[in-house]
């Protein structure tokens, strides 16, 4: 859908359509809200499934939950689950059965490119039924990502909705759980020993990961040790950038998860190590002779091989080496707004970069990757015409993301710590409508798939 510029009686710049819904908050939470039968797949590790239906329990739902493996099952301690233990051949008619039985009006997952996920999407959206798909957050720390039928390069939020707040509204605010990192350590292991233990009970999942617990164990070990070595000269160089930054201007590239969905379904890229090579190469033909490269190593990959070893090998081919960094530690936010552009495939860090105001190239699908706010021209323009988004552009595409597209909340908090978002929907008009759109829609859990366009779903 081609996205223009309309101003709004408040004079802010929106990327809007002719048909896009004017609402006063995010679509899927909306759903949540007014669905009456809920099933939960899959969640995030850890208790936020149980906290996610504590919340549509009181808001007077029936829910149900399934688990495919025992991780699943530890993690379900608010409901009994309904337990899948067949295989994937048999997965979609027992999943369609699920759903008539039970008269699902909302289903709800974590993570869509999973393989038992993406045959869900497809047979809710053969049967019109909403989906609300959930992912680590755009905005971190503080945010899940909340979107109907699709995340990432299968939203079409953006080109759906446009957020048209109440009077007294105000964007939504994070909401942060302390000691968030030992939470999530301290929930995945559990999940992955107890997914472990129960794997002769469930001969035939198919895990989407390694599912191993003394992978796992090592892996974090060595990603607390390396974290250790790493943090002050990593520190140190990332001084030295931000102080010569004028003479020696820096290109920053910050890698995604090795095993990131993103990358395989949303890019040209098969793997991180395709990408550095074709960054690297096109940097040094066509980069300004002053100029640097960095590199930062994703913090959740800190434990695995890395590209430290690619990076200089390549770099010494190139005959770039004095010009090419690699950091294992690093503030990222810091580091995209000293530099000179910003080199992603579809990371939420692209969004960092726009917030920061650093020039953006985008090499893969992303909802930031729009004319007025990425580069899009080759790469190998980039780094003599990377040019800064306007800031009003910018600050309205990204307020307009983060209330279409997120729900405060921390993923790895603990049971006890319950979901706040009554306050989000308290400000929030029911249905939304505005006399500057040409058409209306009641916002329902039916509605909002009603006389529209087919949600785009994995293929």
């Amino acid at each position: 859908m081609q996205l223009t510029q309309r101003c709004f009686e408040s004079s802010q710049t929106a990327y809007v359509s002719e048909l896009q819904v004017p609402i006063s908050c995010n679509p899927a939470l909306r759903c949540l809200q007014e669905a009456q039968s809920v099933l939960l797949l899959q969640g995030p590790m850890g208790a936020f499934f149980d906290r996610l239906a504590k919340w549509l329990v009181q808001h007077g739902a029936q829910v149900r939950r399934l688990a495919l493996q025992g991780g699943d099952v530890h993690d379900s301690q608010v409901l009994k689950p309904i337990v899948f233990r067949h295989s994937l051949q048999d997965w979609p008619a027992f999943f369609k059965q699920l759903l008539q039985d039970h008269q699902i009006d909302c289903v709800v997952l974590f993570g869509q490119s999973r393989r038992y996920h993406q045959v869900a999407i497809d047979l809710c959206k053969s049967q019109g039924l909403p989906v609300v798909v959930l992912e680590e957050g755009y905005f971190r720390p503080g945010y899940i990502t909340m979107e109907l039928g699709g995340v990432n390069g299968f939203s079409e939020t953006m080109a759906r909705y446009i957020w048209h707040p109440e009077p007294d509204a105000a964007s939504i605010a994070p909401d942060i759980t302390p000691h968030h990192f030992q939470k999530m350590a301290w929930q995945a292991s559990r999940h992955y020993q107890a997914l472990w233990d129960a794997r002769h009970e469930f001969a035939h999942y198919q895990h989407h990961r390694i599912s191993q617990p003394s992978y796992y164990a090592f892996f974090w070990v060595r990603s607390w040790l390396r974290k250790l070595k790493h943090l002050r000269p990593s520190h140190r160089l990332q001084q030295k950038l931000f102080a010569q930054k004028a003479i020696h201007p820096y290109y920053f590239v910050p890698l995604q998860h090795d095993g990131d969905a993103q990358i395989l379904h949303h890019s040209n890229f098969a793997n991180n190590a395709e990408f550095v090579i074709r960054v690297m190469e096109s940097f040094a033909q066509h980069a300004p002779a002053r100029s640097l490269l960095v590199f930062r190593q994703h913090p959740h990959v800190r434990g695995g091989p890395g590209h430290s070893e690619l990076i200089g090998g390549l770099a010494d081919d190139l005959g770039i080496s004095q010009r090419v960094h690699h950091l294992v530690e690093g503030d990222t936010p810091d580091l995209a707004q000293h530099s000179a552009g910003v080199v992603v495939i579809n990371s939420t860090v692209g969004l960092q970069a726009l917030e920061r105001g650093a020039p953006l190239m985008v090499l893969g699908d992303a909802p930031y990757k729009q004319p007025q706010l990425s580069f899009m021209g080759e790469l190998d323009e980039f780094w003599q015409q990377a040019k800064p988004a306007s800031p009003e552009i910018t600050a309205h595409f990204l307020t307009q993301m983060k209330n279409l597209t997120q729900a405060p909340a921390s993923v790895y908090a603990f049971r006890n710590e319950p979901l706040l978002w009554d306050e989000v929907l308290a400000h929030a008009s029911a249905p939304a409508s505005s006399a500057s759109s040409k058409v209306a829609y009641v916002i329902s859990c039916s509605g909002l798939l009603s006389g529209r366009t087919a949600l785009k779903t994995p293929s």
